[in-house]
Parts: structure tokens; C-alpha cells; sequence
């Protein structure tokens, strides 16, 4: 396992599908060996913001992995949305070598936010930024999955959204239900307490809670969905991360 870390390189590349250049802040060049092939291995950029994990035996051959940070200033993003990470770009040099059978493992570090984020790729083919399978982990960790072997990725918020924070509860039908004001009715929704590591799911039945009234809400929850996170005396549980099916 050879391993190069250059920082502060001011180097320029076009992205493609794009126009002008582009200022690479960091560089970390790594290259896999046989005997890492075999026990799998995780590429960390060098802000250590940006983790890309290589299962055993997803390359075939020996290879390098080099993972450039970028700057997210320098590029657009769809309207609405603003980058809470840098944007990050890694490729196996040797495309031979990846078997895309099993998925690279991606995490990104993000600004510490409550705002509905979401993993993006560069699809340099129809020119846009395009969305991935994500996990919200915490306020800073998102997850994904990728079967490419080069690609470059960042995570996108979306201020209007809210996706950590207070949940209130109601009575209602007494079921595993809830009121969403970011979810349709009909949506599946996962919600865990980042404190407990308690989670549920319900089934979004009704709109609420009004977030000109309450803004830090993030769900209101059916008594009964409630009571599986904690006690209805506490009125308002913190804390509580909602995240799609």
C-alpha cells in the first residue's frame, strides 16, 4: 500500500460537461495493492470530510485511488439548494479493475445542519447534478452507495426542508401515524432519537406542524408512535432525525 498526500496544490481541470476551470484545493493519491485488494480498504480525503470504502475484493487488479477536494464555491448547483460540503471527486485510474458487483461506500462530513440534505453526482452526460440514495446519519454524516468508478459528489441542502429536529405529539387514531409538513400523505417515514438511538416508523396521515408557529418541529407524531420514543410528559422530544423509507 503506497500512499500520497499533496496539499495545498493549486492545480486546474475542466469539469466535464462544464465550462472554465477549476482550482484543486487537496489531492490524495493512493495506490491498492494486492494484499489490500483482499481485506478491503476505505480512501480518506485529506480534510478526512470525505470517506470512500472499498469492500474486499470490489477491484480486481491492482490500482491507484485519487480523491481531489474541491472548493464548492467554484461550481452551480440546482436552484434552491446550497453545498454543506466541499465537493469531491475520486477515481479509480485503472477502470479494469473495478468489479461494480458490490457498491463503493461513500460518506461525506457536512456542515453541522438540520436542513433536509441529500448526497449529488455529476452526471457530465445530461449535464446536471443528480441525486443518490442518502442517509442522514446525524446533523454532519451522510451516507451512500455507488457503482461507478469515478465520479465527483457533494451534499446539497435544501433550507425549506427540515429534517432534524423537534417532535411534538397528538391524539389522533391511535395508530404508528403521523403529521408532516415536508412528507405527502401515504409517505413512509423512518424516526429515530439521535440521543436513544430509538427508531420507529409511520405512515404520514395529515399535514402539521405549522412551522411558522413551531419552526424547530420537525414531525408531529401520533400518541401512540410517540410513546415507542419516550414518555408524552416530556410533550416534546428533541433531537429526532426523519428521514424517507
Amino acid at each position: 500500500m503506497k500512499k500520497y498526500i499533496v496539499a495545498s496544490l493549486l492545480l486546474f481541470g475542466v469539469l466535464v460537461g462544464g465550462v472554465g476551470a477549476y482550482e484543486v484545493a487537496l489531492v490524495t493519491d493512493v495506490f491498492v495493492d494486492t494484499p489490500t485488494i483482499l481485506k478491503g480498504y476505505t480512501v480518506v480525503s485529506s480534510d478526512e470530510n470525505f470517506f470512500l470504502g472499498i469492500r474486499p475484493e470490489v477491484l480486481a487488479v491492482e490500482t491507484r485511488v485519487v480523491v481531489k477536494q474541491y472548493d464548492s464555491d467554484q461550481f452551480e448547483f440546482p436552484d434552491g439548494l446550497r453545498a454543506v460540503s466541499n465537493v469531491y471527486e475520486f477515481d479509480i485510474f485503472n477502470k479494469d479493475a473495478f468489479q461494480d458487483e458490490k457498491p463503493l461506500i461513500i460518506r461525506i462530513k457536512t456542515e453541522d445542519t438540520a436542513e433536509r440534505k441529500q448526497m449529488y453526482f455529476y452526471n457530465g452526460v445530461i449535464d446536471e447534478w443528480v441525486t443518490l440514495p442518502s442517509k442522514v446519519k446525524n446533523y454532519d454524516i451522510i451516507d451512500s452507495v455507488l457503482h461507478l468508478p469515478y465520479s465527483k459528489m457533494v451534499v446539497l441542502a435544501d433550507d425549506n426542508y427540515l429534517q432534524i429536529g423537534d417532535a411534538s405529539w397528538y391524539g389522533y387514531k391511535g395508530c404508528m401515524c403521523a403529521a408532516s409538513p415536508d412528507y405527502p400523505k401515504g409517505t413512509v417515514l423512518e424516526v429515530i432519537d439521535l440521543d436513544t438511538e430509538k427508531k420507529i416508523e409511520v405512515k404520514v396521515n395529515d399535514y402539521g406542524p405549522d412551522r411558522s408557529i413551531f419552526p424547530k418541529r420537525v414531525i408531529d407524531l401520533d400518541k401512540v408512535a410517540f410513546s415507542e420514543l419516550g414518555w408524552l410528559g416530556h410533550g416534546v422530544l428533541k433531537n429526532i432525525l426523519v428521514r424517507k423509507k
